[in-house]
Order: C-alpha cells, then sequence, then structure tokens
C-alpha cells in the first residue's frame, strides 16, 4: 500500500528525474528480457534488413517470396512510423538523436514476436519510453508493456476483447456524462472512431507529451482502469464541444486531434471526478461481465 501522501504527489506527475525509474518498476520484467536478448534481437533485425535488400537486388518484385515481402513490408511500416513520431520534437526523424534506437527497438520487437510484428501505434509507446530511459531498459519495459492482456488484444486486433472494452467505457461514459453519452450515440460516434488510438498509444499520439505522460504515471500505478478513466476525462474536459457538433466525421476528427492547448492540470480535475464502479459493481466486474458477453456472442 502506497502511503496516501507519496499517492498524493503521484498523482500530480513524477519528477522527470525519477520518472523512468519508477515506470521501470512499475512495468516489471516478467519475460526476464536480458539486454543480451536485445542485442541479439537488434543484430537479428539489422540481419534481416540487410538481406532483404540483397534480396530485392538478385530477385524482381514478382519472384519475391511472400515472407520477403512480408517482412520489407513491416520494416518500411516501421520506417514511416518512425517518422511520423512526436514530429515536432524533431528528435525521432532521420538525422535525429532518437532516430536510430526507435528503429532499434520497433525492429527488435518484430524479431521477437514475430507473431505480433510491427503494428501502427507501438512507435508512439516505445518513444515515450525512450523519452525517459536509455534504450536496452526501454525495449524491455516495451516488450512487457505489450505483453499485458489488454495491449495484446488490441495489438493482435482480438474483435471479442476489444468489443469488452469498448462496451466497458460506453456503460461508464452513460454513468459520468449521461447527455453526452446519449448525444454521442445519436450522431453515431462510436468508440471505435476515436478511442483505439487513445489506448494503443496510452494517449501518447492525441495528447501534449506533458499530459501523456502524467497519465503513464498513474496507469503504470492504478492499471487500465485509469485508462478508461483518463478517457472519459477527457470526454468531460471538452463536453460543452461535443455536444455541439452535430456531425459524425467533426466530433470525431476532433477526438482523433484532440486541441494542442489541452492542459495537464485542468484534464487531471476533469478525470478526478470520474467513476469507475458503479451499482455496487467494481471496474474488474463491469469489464468482465463484457467480455462474457462478448465470448458468448462470438461462439
Amino acid at each position: 500500500h502506497i502511503h496516501k501522501k507519496c499517492r498524493e504527489l503521484w498523482w500530480q506527475g513524477l519528477p522527470s528525474c525519477v520518472r523512468g525509474k519508477v515506470w521501470k518498476l512499475a512495468i516489471g520484467n516478467d519475460l526476464n528480457i536480458t539486454p543480451q536478448l536485445y542485442t541479439i534481437m537488434v543484430q537479428r533485425s539489422v540481419e534481416k534488413l540487410v538481406s532483404l535488400s540483397e534480396c530485392g537486388s538478385m530477385a524482381s518484385q514478382e519472384d519475391m517470396t511472400s515472407d520477403c515481402g512480408d517482412q520489407e513490408a513491416t520494416i518500411d511500416l516501421i520506417r514511416l512510423d518512425v517518422s511520423r513520431t512526436f514530429p515536432n520534437l524533431c528528435i525521432f526523424q532521420k538525422g535525429g538523436p532518437y532516430h536510430d534506437p526507435l528503429h532499434n527497438i520497433l525492429g527488435a520487437y518484430a524479431c521477437y514476436r514475430p507473431d505480433v510484428g510491427y503494428v501502427q501505434g507501438m512507435s508512439f509507446l516505445a518513444a515515450t519510453l525512450l523519452l525517459n530511459m536509455d534504450e536496452t531498459d526501454a525495449f524491455i519495459a516495451f516488450s512487457n508493456l505489450l505483453n499485458r492482456p489488454a495491449h495484446m488484444a488490441f495489438f493482435r486486433v482480438d474483435q471479442p476483447v476489444m468489443c469488452a472494452y469498448y462496451n466497458a467505457f460506453e456503460e461508464l461514459l452513460a454513468i459520468n456524462l449521461p447527455h453526452l453519452a446519449e448525444h454521442l450515440r445519436n450522431i453515431e460516434v462510436t468508440p471505435d472512431l476515436y478511442i483505439l488510438d487513445w489506448l494503443l498509444t496510452v494517449f501518447s499520439r492525441p495528447l501534449p507529451i506533458d499530459a501523456a505522460v502524467r497519465i503513464w504515471d498513474v496507469y503504470l500505478r492504478d492499471g487500465e482502469e485509469f485508462l478508461l478513466r483518463a478517457a472519459i476525462g477527457i470526454l468531460k474536459l471538452y463536453e460543452t464541444v461535443l455536444t455541439n457538433q452535430e456531425c459524425t466525421a467533426t466530433a470525431a476528427q476532433f477526438l482523433t486531434r484532440l486541441p494542442e492547448d489541452l492542459g495537464a492540470d485542468a484534464l487531471f480535475r476533469a478525470i478526478a471526478s470520474v467513476r469507475t464502479s458503479a451499482h455496487k459493481r467494481t471496474f474488474t466486474q463491469i469489464l468482465q461481465a463484457h467480455m462474457d458477453a462478448a465470448a458468448s456472442h462470438s461462439v
């Protein structure tokens, strides 16, 4: 049990000098990944890159094996996403100090978990970790974070589990912001239009970085329940703006490109009033009920 004062300080945001250390401890290393394993995976990733260039020079596009083509597509996607990660910071783009480390982590993970590969959105998770810890620690934290059930379900597009999260979110939204929940239903703005990106990147893509890292702080303390709390907090912050939207596309675009002046303190005041339990049911029970319902529908 964390001391009450410590919890209050944690809520206000971890000091940047200790943030990486705390995150590393909070995420843990249940996968027992060693620095040596990371080095091997980076090397394997580089070797694939070399063999692909040889493969491309020796064969025409038509002759290329499907495995070779899949690997090339993965590398191209990583390159593209790295170039689009936190563009305002100008440190992850080619020539920037974090370009190669970010590329290494994503390439190594695709080799470490070929069954998962690289999925768009991963670059923002890895980049956020890289901003707060060294490359090897960032890979270890990244791999363990992705191994959490919610992240793995979303990155592997496990539809029944994803639907359970969407439905749990809608139930909690209706409890906290009933008028907004009804309005969003009426204009057909469903959670999959915006919350997928929020959860995949743990808010790193849609929010200013100073607000996003504060969400990471509490998420790594309180678990996935806080991600849904934070999502409802964002909707609460912009309730007036959203209730005035009558167009599905405009409202969805607003939620995928949140205002750049979104303040972390204002957001956390909104999050503080969000409830994630109802009718004597905890968040875990609410989510499990939707998991069970989704599983029965998929049978």
